[in-house]
């Protein structure tokens, strides 16, 4: 055995040990600052791409939102699949989503195979006979009221409607009841 290649590691690894850097916390890079500021900045419809018609769908409306409210950086997000969608709108990373009947009700209902996702927050916003646009409820009320109006000025092309009976037990969001009804709303404060 070599004593002094010994001695030299067994030194390093003291010094090391008794370095201060020890103590101090460790700073790993993380995206997920950054993620919550692009969350802030676009305005994100999440689809999925196992489902075709509710994506392409979520391509029109978004579509007509990115040219009446260019401000909202209005986007699709797909997902890989429907149990992602359920994810991403359960742990807050998503407001949004294009959603088959059959889907928005397994989901909301907390039915398989989305039984691991209840409760389920989600609000309806419109309906084009086949989809749905669902939010989290807790969309602000102007941002619900203002995706609603802009696309109700297209719903005859779009064949949209608010069910403002509400559909699969869940309720019709605040801002999309207003909307539908013509109401106005005094703009949010600014801050």
């Amino acid at each position: 055995m070599n004593k002094r290649a010994f001695l030299k590691g067994s030194a390093a690894a003291v010094a090391i040990a008794a370095s201060p850097l020890w103590l101090m916390p460790a700073h790993a890079h993380t995206p997920y600052r950054q993620w919550d500021i692009f969350r802030k900045r676009y305005l994100q419809v999440l689809s999925s791409r196992s489902d075709l018609a509710g994506d392409a769908a979520a391509d029109d409306w978004v579509a007509l939102l990115h040219d009446r409210l260019p401000l909202s950086r209005a986007m699709v997000s797909r997902a890989r699949d429907m149990n992602r969608v359920a994810s991403l709108l359960k742990t807050d990373q998503a407001k949004l989503a294009v959603l088959s009947y059959a889907d928005a009700r397994d989901m909301f209902q907390a039915r398989p195979p989305y039984e691991d996702f209840k409760p389920m927050p989600l609000q309806l916003m419109l309906d084009n006979g086949s989809h749905v646009l669902v939010a989290r409820d807790d969309l602000p009320l102007h941002h619900g009221y203002a995706i609603v109006i802009t696309l109700l000025e297209e719903a005859t092309s779009l064949h949209l409607k608010v069910p403002l009976e509400g559909k699969f037990g869940m309720v019709v969001h605040p801002g999309a009841r207003a909307a539908a009804l013509g109401e106005s709303l005094e703009p949010p404060p600014s801050a």
